[in-house]
């Protein structure tokens, strides 16, 4: 940063570093490579007040407090500065003191009265300060003064609906309409003041209005819709919402939004009118015929009105392109399991497991899939694909949970090993409720320390209060330890929970009331395990044994 030498006295050589400084600034219209310049101008000149000013442009969005510190140097030199006092009322702005920044905003109305944005920011500043009719004022002075501009208009507008004064608000909307009756923004938000108003038949009336100046305004179409959604009027909310997705200058987002939130979601509104939204889904489909996300709400369409094989047919052809979503091959897999196809569904599994072989989902998924599948191949595709979801986990719960599902597979066969795997799940998540309830079953009935099964047991009924499966692992064990007053209660609420008829909980409740010498009761819940699919053999026995004199 060279000075030439014919800038001999302090006073140019400020001059000239700061003309230098804002040059550069100009030229990369960036102020960070011209901060040295200024700096360098303030070492010179402490009380600079055009460096002063360029260093509060530079702060302004990024340290209000000391942009405010320097601004003020520069305005104490020229308070009457308009490029000053903008900064300084910035500033202010920044530090939220609102009060002070509207005494500069007024000095610049008063200096440049004239300019559209200090009547803006003037108003704004009175809003601020719980001043809306102050605002107001100042809007009306301005458009006296500069006539009609939008912005300070939809900012007057904006403030009497606020405090209230909506015919006022109406009138404003209503003159600017008669003036510039081809723009179709005005009409567009009278329509919604008088939705706002619950003036139905205006609204409706105005929204009919501007779609006549602009047939295919997306604001016109979304505002109508926006108002027709709570009217009842089904018929004319389903022909806005079709002549909005036959729009070019919508986007695809928009539509989907609407089709996502107001079309489908609603599954009464869905049944009604079923086959006007199977027009509105094909639509999208044509129109963004290149799009999967409208090619998807086409096929689930499809897939509700029962053509399941055109519906495959389409997901398909998406299926085969590798950048398709994962979403496309998870349907089609679901569809190829309903119909029985099994083979096909793993073969798209497979398909996506080879695309994203780092999703530990898939690979669970895959697990699951041969869980019945009882031959030696079977088993060992359980355990590969459950050691490989453990392995691309990308979080601890993942890990613990894969490794707990391995523990369940493993346990029958070698419970120590199982035993392991659960270990490793809680090392990963001491809370991991299926590995502590798994691990306490198996150790009550593999002759283990009960107590320890007790402690896991109870701590994942903690976590899983209304979880059947785990209050019978907790009533069990207390069971086996003779604790058959404790367990009763409990086990009666697994029953109570559990939906499915489980034969294990009702022959688990008869052998606790079995033990607690309730023998007739006993005996109901034995013939009911058996009814529900126990083993009847074993009912037989338990039964001879309640009649059986003792």
């Amino acid at each position: 940063m060279e000075i030439p030498e014919w800038f001999t006295t302090p006073e140019l050589q400020a001059a000239y570093l700061c003309t230098e400084g804002v040059r550069i600034a100009a030229l990369s219209d960036n102020l960070t490579s011209a901060l040295p310049y200024f700096e360098k101008v303030l070492e010179i000149d402490s009380l600079h007040a055009d460096a002063h000013y360029q260093l509060a442009r530079y702060y302004t969005r990024i340290d209000s407090k000391k942009a405010l510190k320097h601004i003020e140097i520069a305005l104490a030199a020229d308070s009457s500065n308009v490029d000053y006092l903008t900064e300084h009322c910035m500033a202010l702005v920044g530090e939220k003191r609102y009060q002070e920044a509207k005494v500069s905003s007024t000095k610049l109305l008063a200096l440049n009265p004239k300019n559209p944005a200090y009547y803006h920011t003037t108003a704004l500043l009175y809003e601020y300060t719980n001043m809306p009719y102050m605002a107001i004022s100042v809007l009306d002075s301005a458009e006296v003064k500069l006539g009609y501009n939008e912005e300070l208009a939809s900012l007057k507008r904006s403030l009497l609906i606020r405090v209230g004064q909506y015919d006022k608000a109406v009138e404003e909307l209503q003159s600017v309409i008669a003036n510039r009756p081809m723009e179709v923004g005005n009409i567009v938000m009278l329509g919604n003041l008088y939705s706002y108003l619950g003036r139905d038949s205006l609204a409706e009336a105005t929204y009919d209005r501007a779609l006549e100046v602009s047939p295919e305004s997306v604001d016109a179409l979304g505002a109508q819709i926006a108002h027709l959604l709570d009217s009842g009027n089904e018929v004319k909310l389903l022909a806005s919402i079709k002549k909005l997705f036959l729009s070019d200058k919508a986007t695809l987002e928009q539509k989907l939004k609407i089709y996502d939130e107001h079309v489908v979601a609603n599954e009464d509104f869905y049944k009604r009118n079923f086959f006007s939204i199977n027009s509105l889904a094909s639509i999208l489909y044509v129109k963004h015929p290149n799009d999967y996300s409208a090619a998807s709400r086409y096929a689930t369409h499809l897939i509700r009105a029962g053509e399941l094989d055109r519906a495959l047919s389409e997901y398909k052809r998406w299926a085969a392109n590798p950048t398709t979503p994962l979403d496309a091959l998870l349907v089609v897999m679901d569809i190829e399991k309903y119909l029985g196809r099994r083979d096909s569904a793993l073969h798209y599994l497979d398909v996506a497991i080879e695309r994203n072989p780092q999703m530990s989902d898939l690979y669970l998924r895959k697990a699951y899939e041969y869980m019945d599948d009882n031959t030696p191949e079977g088993r060992k595709t359980v355990i590969k694909s459950l050691e490989k979801a453990i392995e691309v986990a990308p979080d601890s719960l993942s890990k613990s949970n894969a490794n707990a599902s391995l523990g369940d597979i493993l346990v029958d066969e070698n419970p120590q090993k199982g035993y392991r795997y659960y270990r490793k799940a809680l090392d990963y998540n001491p809370d991991n409720a299926q590995a502590l309830n798994n691990w306490a079953y198996h150790l009550c009935e593999n002759g283990g320390d009960l107590q320890q099964a007790l402690q896991m047991s109870s701590r994942a009924c903690e976590l899983t209060p209304s979880n059947a499966n785990n209050l019978d692992t907790k009533a069990w064990i207390l069971h086996r330890m003779g604790r058959n007053k404790e367990a009763k209660p409990i086990m009666l609420r697994a029953i109570s929970l559990d939906k499915s008829g489980e034969p294990t909980f009702l022959f688990h409740y008869a052998e606790i009331l079995a033990a607690e010498g309730e023998n007739f009761m006993a005996e109901i819940y034995y013939r009911r395990a058996l009814e529900a699919g126990e083993e009847a053999e074993l009912i037989e026995q338990r039964i001879n044994q309640l009649k059986s004199p003792k």
